[in-house]
């Protein structure tokens, strides 16, 4: 039997002081923060819960596509971009596909730092078969995951899991898609385009997410994990066993998080391959322990669970 796991990706705030080149990104980030709020409590919820009343989910969309518009807020947009991007196949979403819309919202939160965007562009463009696009974002997302996290990890088992499981799935579909799907393109536009965007971008991004991994720029607007929790039920608290026969898979779920720490309303974000294998992965929520909160009101969070096979190829053996 093979031996599939999951990463949880979740990041814990370090108290660490911010670098002076980072201020504008700070006073942005209290921006984003006073505007998330501002809404009433729950917004999020409400709009990505099937079960909420028509009226609260009618208002929550409103927000979000005014919020959508604050340029320093990626976060707003993201969530929003989302929805765009699954249409129908997201349960009780109110918004038609369109995947024009969900690029344009999804890459400013990828270029804020934020990883796991980068993989939300890869997966979109390769369901419809938008060969040149979902190529080139697979290799934007991994290129960041050698350079930024299996870099900065001491941890070999980590390690092995970045360079396998669901990373090297994605670059296995991907590259099904360019050798056997029309039209033919050519072998040297996989480096051309990954190198045209690292020119551009490259520098900038890598510094944003080395910033978010020490704990800077993380705010309650982007539903970063701010609060105290730990993943019982495991010696190892990244890997767990689940969904034997499956290859790869990904899920996002805002969570709510009560006064008492126990969790409460959970919504489906976003997903991967569908809505139907996150019913299985959503188990593992179950393993998230939060502290008591400090005050009365809930809090939110985005809890990411990402399923791969580490008996898979290497990426290092199958990058090109």
């Amino acid at each position: 039997m093979k031996t599939t796991t999951i990463g949880l990706l979740a990041a814990t705030l370090m108290a660490i002081a911010p670098r002076a080149h980072a201020l504008d990104q700070i006073e942005a980030g209290n921006t984003c923060d006073a505007a998330f709020a501002a809404l009433p409590h729950g917004t999020i919820l409400d709009l990505l819960d099937p079960q909420a009343p028509a009226d609260r989910r009618a208002a929550a969309l409103v927000a979000y596509q005014r919020l959508a518009q604050m340029k320093e807020c990626p976060e707003f947009g993201y969530t929003l971009g989302q929805l765009y991007r699954h249409g129908e196949y997201l349960p009780g979403n109110p918004l038609p596909q369109d995947v024009a819309k969900a690029r344009e919202l999804i890459l400013p939160m990828a270029e804020s730092g934020y990883l796991p965007a980068y993989a939300d562009l890869a997966e979109m463009e390769m369901r419809h078969a938008n060969t040149r696009e979902a190529m080139k974002w697979t290799q934007v997302y991994l290129y960041f995951v050698d350079h930024v996290f299996v870099a900065g990890t001491k941890d070999a088992d980590a390690a092995q899991y970045e360079r396998s499981a669901y990373n090297a799935n994605l670059l296995g579909r991907v590259e099904f898609l360019w050798n056997h799907v029309p039209p033919s393109l050519p072998q040297r536009l996989v480096n051309e385009d990954l190198n045209a965007y690292l020119h551009d971008h490259g520098d900038d991004v890598e510094r944003r997410m080395r910033e978010r991994q020490s704990g800077l720029h993380l705010r309650a607007s982007a539903q970063d994990s701010l609060l105290p929790y730990t993943i019982s039920g495991s010696t190892n608290s990244w890997y767990h066993n689940l969904l034997d026969d499956l290859s790869a898979a990904s899920a996002s779920w805002i969570v709510e998080v009560m006064p008492s720490g126990q969790i409460g309303r959970v919504v489906l974000e976003n997903f991967v391959p569908n809505e139907a294998v996150t019913r299985q992965m959503k188990s593992v929520l179950a393993r998230y322990k939060f502290a008591p909160l400090d005050e009365q009101l809930s809090k939110t969070v985005r809890i990411s669970v990402v399923v791969g096979n580490t008996e898979s190829r290497e990426l290092n053996r199958r990058r090109r």
